[in-house]
């Protein structure tokens, strides 16, 4: 995992209140994402990767968008591993059921809807990512979910 400043670190949760802290969200604890690593950790790791390579690339990046779509992006509520009728077409699926989610428990801006409708890109062939908040978030789903499931214990 990247390593933030204390500065950076501080900005991180700020951006994420009430959104982090919130009940719905917190139910993704429950839920297992890759390995051992829970939906909740993996979409915190995410939005980190996603804060962290903006600041270090310098990308003029709206960073509370950027932060709150990458926590958000997998916010669908539900075991993919053990829903049969489900997990035949999550990884197509589940961004609509996660942008309802957090439609329904936030107001969303264009940036946050297009970074959780299009992170599975290119899986999702017609949901190209169309801000370089979603292309970073998309790049950083992958890496998180890569580590994840290859150095899974």
């Amino acid at each position: 995992m990247p390593k933030l400043s204390k500065a950076e670190n501080a900005a991180l949760r700020r951006l994420l209140a009430g959104v982090a802290d919130h009940p719905e969200v917190q139910k993704m604890r429950g839920y297992t994402q890759h390995g051992r690593v829970s939906t909740y950790a993996h979409c915190r790791r995410v939005a980190r990767l996603s804060f962290w390579l903006a600041r270090r690339l310098h990308l003029k990046v709206d960073e509370k968008s950027l932060v709150r779509g990458a926590f958000l992006h997998d916010f669908y509520l539900y075991d993919w591993h053990d829903c049969r009728d489900i997990t035949r077409l999550h990884g197509f699926t589940h961004p609509a059921a996660a942008l309802e989610n957090a439609k329904r428990w936030f107001p969303l801006n264009g940036t946050e809807q297009d970074i959780i409708r299009s992170h599975m890109w290119p899986l999702t062939l017609t949901h190209i990512p169309h801000r370089r908040e979603s292309v970073l978030v998309c790049v950083a789903d992958k890496l998180c979910s890569l580590q994840e499931t290859a150095f899974a214990r």
